[in-house]
């Protein structure tokens, strides 16, 4: 399975002979990067087999994508009110509503995606709300920062059983308003997480 990180919290995902787009195209927000120009452009020319948002905030979601995805593919976007269930290739994918992290009102999903591993992507579901999920315990887990800054997230996060988890949704080191970097090392010490940089594409 290949992951490369497009944008401040998404990614695209290669595996079983699929590409799959999760929150892989956005704007930027606040102190948040948006997807560079030449990331969109190559996944323009070369489009995914399946892309999917958690939610529609700018910072996971450009609209102004979506509808070029639509509108030279035919194919659906997915979303939180249309979120992919079945069978893609040989990879089972099922969308699971969440809670948002503190935003009760915010229409979210995380998704699971079941091919030769499997993997969790949880958008910015409350990592509450990922002790609830009962599909198969994810070989690769990506988050954001909510679940390894805090001692009781961060638990949360471990007790999953990853063997990788990927933190995305990180702000630039040198604009880190709210030090969500001091506290993601200060709570997992010397634990190892991956941390690809937007471009970055790991192999697992």
């Amino acid at each position: 399975m290949k992951i490369k990180r497009t944008a401040n919290a998404g990614v695209l995902i290669e595996t079983d002979g699929m590409r799959f787009l999760i929150d892989g195209v956005c704007k930027k927000i606040l102190n948040y990067e948006e997807t560079p120009k030449d990331i969109k452009d190559e996944l323009c020319v070369q489009f995914p087999d399946v892309v999917m948002f958690t939610h529609y905030h700018d910072d996971h979601y450009d609209k102004e994508f979506s509808l070029i995805y639509t509108q030279k593919t035919l194919r659906s976007v997915y979303g939180p009110e249309f979120a992919l269930c079945g069978k893609m290739g040989n990879v089972k994918i099922k969308g699971v509503p969440t809670r948002h992290i503190g935003k009760a009102d915010v229409a979210h999903v995380s998704y699971v995606l079941h091919g030769e591993k499997c993997l969790w992507f949880m958008g910015d579901a409350s990592p509450l709300d990922a002790k609830t999920i009962t599909e198969p315990k994810p070989d690769i887990l990506v988050v954001p920062y909510a679940y390894v800054t805090t001692k009781s997230s961060w638990e949360i996060t471990k007790s999953l059983g990853a063997k990788h988890i990927i933190l995305v949704h990180m702000p630039p080191k040198d604009s880190d308003e709210h030090m969500l970097w001091q506290a993601m090392e200060e709570t997992i010490g010397k634990e190892k997480i991956l941390i690809p940089a937007i471009g970055e594409e790991i192999e697992l």
